[in-house]
């Protein structure tokens, strides 16, 4: 498998532990939201860092048809690089809890994000900025979505059909659904991969939680087990690129470099 990890706290890292730990070449996708702080996190690492561009979280924090068009314009500063772009819908004030995501989810059926288009056009630019033909089983570009129904996605703005140079992420996070009921959404994920695969084999996944995101209170993988047992449900669908969540996580994790070696194991 290639493996990527994402960085969505990055003043939560230290460098030079990491550094001792992940012995192996990695890309790391990191947050921010402009260019010059892309080149601040470089200095502090020998790591490739590439650029997860987040917004302002009274902006909604991630991109959607629901974003301000001057928000979607943000993304024009990273033309040219192997950018990841979050598609979810706008990150809500309230505090997380599950049963309030998913009446959230479900206000969200009645609504048509107004900016789809536009946030397309801006991604189709980054897309053609960023292709490379010359450098071959390089990420030139990104595309995170939710493992969801395409017509929901396609309504909410959080759905872009992969091109040249871009790379579908799915988002498949079974700790999400907490000890009940993460057995019964593994079964979900693992017809869901199949079946992207078939549509693209190049799709890659999201595996996690190894530590709680900007919600705070996500379920998070108890131990290294349920990590192992998702990279073999990837690994049996057939899937070859995965990235997970996260590596500030992995650092806060007890024993760092068990994580580590399960990971080494799928490489």
């Amino acid at each position: 498998m290639k493996l990527v990890m994402w960085c969505e706290f990055p003043k939560q890292v230290n460098w030079r532990k990491a550094e001792k730990i992940i012995t192996f070449p990695l890309d790391i996708y990191v947050a921010v939201q402009s260019k010059r702080e892309l080149q601040e996190w470089r200095k502090k690492t020998k790591f490739n860092l590439k650029p997860w561009v987040l917004l302002p979280k009274k902006k909604g924090y991630w991109f959607s048809g629901f974003t301000n068009k001057e928000d979607i314009d943000v993304l024009k500063e990273f033309k040219g690089l192997p950018v990841k772009i979050d598609l979810e819908p706008p990150l809500p004030s309230w505090k997380y809890k599950n049963r309030y995501w998913f009446a959230h989810a479900f206000k969200q059926f009645f609504k048509k994000a107004p900016n789809n288009e536009y946030l397309e056009k801006i991604i189709k630019e980054l897309e053609e900025a960023a292709h490379c033909e010359e450098v071959l089983n390089q990420i030139h570009l990104i595309v995170n979505e939710f493992p969801a129904m395409r017509w929901y996605l396609k309504r909410q703005g959080i759905y872009f059909e992969s091109k040249k140079g871009t790379t579908k992420n799915i988002m498949c996070y079974s700790s999400f659904a907490g000890p009940l009921l993460r057995p019964l959404v593994k079964k979900y994920l693992y017809y869901y991969i199949k079946k992207n695969l078939k549509e693209n084999k190049e799709t890659m996944f999201s595996l996690g939680l190894i530590g709680t995101g900007i919600l705070e209170q996500e379920h998070v993988y108890p131990s290294t087990k349920e990590l192992e047992q998702d990279l073999l449900m990837l690994k049996k669908a057939g899937g070859k690129k995965v990235a997970l969540y996260s590596l500030e996580g992995l650092l806060k994790r007890e024993s760092p470099q068990e994580w580590v070696e399960v990971i080494k194991k799928y490489l």
